[in-house]
């Protein structure tokens, strides 16, 4: 099989699942103290003096209990390792929380400002179809206005005709009398009329202002609840994102709790490795595995559709 140039690094930490592999220094000094433990025993053992017997023995003893001291220290320096490589995994959890979070508000406030804006796109347009229902009305007020003529009423029509016979009849008094009658109810129709005539202009402007005013309203109101449901999803949104975090979060100090309770029956067999790499089910790595799927890792090679574009002056072949 051809080599790889670069792999991810495995985050297999052993047989058991649980714990790395011996550390070099101290299974070399292990081993070491073992074979001067054997070789001390053969000594004593093939001894031909008592003297020698006993020091070879006291050289046993005393590298045989070296290897617990040594081991006691492997230990220790392991579990300071996993304590240290538990705070990285914490921390590095944090700054998956803040990446994520910093794009998770990004994105909101790129939603909030599209729907802010198809709103007040809304109001604009409804404000030019006002501007031009409102040209309309006033075209359409001024051909009623213009339609409009002064009408006698019968009372007037009947006066100016009697004013006519008695004028015929050469009644001038009374012909007179009936005139200044006649000038007096023509005036208070004319009046009459022109009231009417503002009416008429005046009535259609207020009932079309107040129908717009109410349309406005409306869509001023739609709009003011579209903005407050974009806010209470950022709001719902963000409280499932922070739960998500919290589970990560417990699920990882759980798993960090178990690496160092004794007793526990190993996950797998000290003489079968399952799997390469437990990186994909492994909780104890949670923050390095959430934080590089964010950020990625020095072995990502970037898409070619998240490549900046290509200079136009670069793409001509002068």
């Amino acid at each position: 099989m051809p080599t790889l140039i670069a792999e991810k690094p495995s985050y297999s930490r052993g047989p058991d699942g649980r714990t790395p592999f011996g550390v070099p220094a101290y299974q070399k000094q292990i081993e070491e103290l073992k074979t001067d433990t054997f070789k001390n025993t053969n000594f004593a053992q093939t001894a031909s003096r008592r003297s020698d017997a006993a020091r070879g023995y006291m050289s046993a003893f005393t590298s045989f209990g070296q290897i617990d001291v040594v081991k006691q220290r492997e230990s220790e320096y392991r579990r300071k390792e996993e304590e240290g490589r538990q705070r990285e995994e914490k921390s590095r959890l944090s700054q998956a929380f803040k990446i994520e979070k910093a794009r998770f508000d990004k994105e909101w406030q790129r939603r909030i400002a599209a729907q802010d804006a198809e709103c007040r796109e809304a109001e604009r347009v409804l404000a030019e179809v006002h501007e031009v229902a409102l040209a309309a009305n006033e075209k359409k007020i001024a051909e009623d206005m213009s339609r409009m003529r002064f009408k006698a009423s019968s009372t007037l029509l009947g006066m100016q005709d009697t004013e006519k016979k008695l004028a015929r009849a050469n009644e001038y008094k009374e012909a007179a009398e009936v005139a200044t009658r006649c000038y007096k109810q023509r005036g208070a129709e004319e009046v009459a009329f022109d009231r009417r005539k503002t009416h008429a202009a005046v009535k259609p402007r207020q009932e079309n202002a107040t129908a717009q005013a109410n349309e406005m309203r409306n869509l001023q109101q739609k709009n003011h609840a579209l903005r407050v449901k974009v806010l209470r999803d950022k709001e719902e949104a963000f409280g499932i994102l922070c739960q998500k975090y919290r589970n990560l979060e417990a699920d990882q100090q759980h798993a960090h709790a178990i690496e160092f309770q004794v007793g526990l029956r190993p996950e797998i067999s000290p003489l079968v490795q399952a799997q390469h790499s437990r990186s994909t089910q492994s909780a104890t790595f949670r923050g390095t595995l959430k934080y590089e799927s964010l950020a990625g890792t020095k072995f990502d090679v970037p898409a070619v559709s998240m490549l900046p574009e290509i200079p136009p002056e670069e793409l001509s072949f002068r």
